[in-house]
Parts: structure tokens; sequence; C-alpha cells
């Protein structure tokens, strides 16, 4: 391999990775306006869960979200208190 091949190819898995990055700075952004019922979106107060599934004793959840006005729908999943340690499964 020449050098401008390693160069390019040193370039591309950093640039990846930098998106990566930012996509999970912009996801995290967008779960803080949600936490506060705003949307991200339209930046009304009007997100409503519309989905939610439990993942077990893992202690995540995912769940769907959706503005009344825009329309705007994404889903994230998050932690929830509990899980297998603190006896909430019922096992």
């Amino acid at each position: 391999m020449d050098s401008y091949t390693v160069l390019s190819l040193i370039f591309f898995v950093l640039a990846g990775i930098g998106l990566y990055f930012y996509y999970l700075h912009e996801k995290g952004d967008r779960l803080n306006y949600i936490n506060n019922g705003i949307c991200p979106k339209c930046h009304e107060k009007s997100i409503e869960i519309v989905d939610k599934k439990s993942h077990g004793c893992s202690g995540t959840e995912e769940i769907t979200v959706e503005c009344s006005i825009c329309k705007y729908r994404d889903t994230f999943t998050v932690s929830r208190s509990g899980g297998c340690g603190s006896g909430s499964c019922g096992l």
C-alpha cells in the first residue's frame, strides 16, 4: 500500500468515529428536550410516549415518543431504576 492509501484510510476511520460521537451528542440533546416534555423539532410542550418496551432484568427500556403537533417520532433506550439486584423483576 502506498502512503496516500494509508492516510486516506486513517482519515475516513477518524471521520467515521467523529461523526458517530456527533450523532450520540445530538441524540443526547434530543433526549434532554424529551425529558422536559418539549419536542426537539417544533419546541412545543407536546411530547407523548406512544410505546414502551421493557428488556427484562437488563434495566433498560425502549421508549418511543411522538409530538402531537409536528408528528416528530423517535425511539430511545433508557435505563430504569431497579433490575434483578433490587428484586423488582418478581422472580
